[in-house]
């Protein structure tokens, strides 16, 4: 069964469902296109080499692109707000800054056993 989770964005309750593993793998490959060159940029750091959050937001920005609004609308399909399905236009016009909160919380919520491997960790 696939787990929920309820996430509370300023005012808003927003119900979220772990992905089929179809959907999953599908939208994972569009994700990791944005998050492992972040995060290889943050973990192959060299030591002398400050890279830090602004860096991983950097390499973020620079493969923003793969991210499309198809891909984006597909990431946020079954998740309601305040019990009401999504109109997609209405929710976020002008209010980008939840939109990116929830699709943070989301791809946490569906990819985090994906992003949380640390290299050399032997116990996974």
């Amino acid at each position: 069964m696939r787990e929920q989770k309820k996430v509370t964005i300023n005012e808003n309750t927003y119900m979220l469902e772990q992905f089929g593993a179809r959907k999953g793998i599908k939208l994972g490959k569009q994700v990791a296109k944005v998050m492992l060159p972040a995060l290889g940029r943050l973990y192959g750091q060299d030591e002398n080499e400050e890279v830090g959050f602004g860096g991983m937001l950097e390499v973020v920005a620079d493969n923003l692109d793969e991210l499309d609004e198809s891909t984006i609308e597909a990431l946020l399909e079954g998740v309601s707000c305040n019990s009401y399905a999504i109109d997609f236009d209405k929710q976020f016009s002008g209010n980008y800054g939840e939109l990116f909160q929830l699709l943070w919380e989301v791809i946490s919520f569906n990819f985090s056993d994906v992003f949380s491997i640390v290299p050399g960790d032997t116990d996974q």
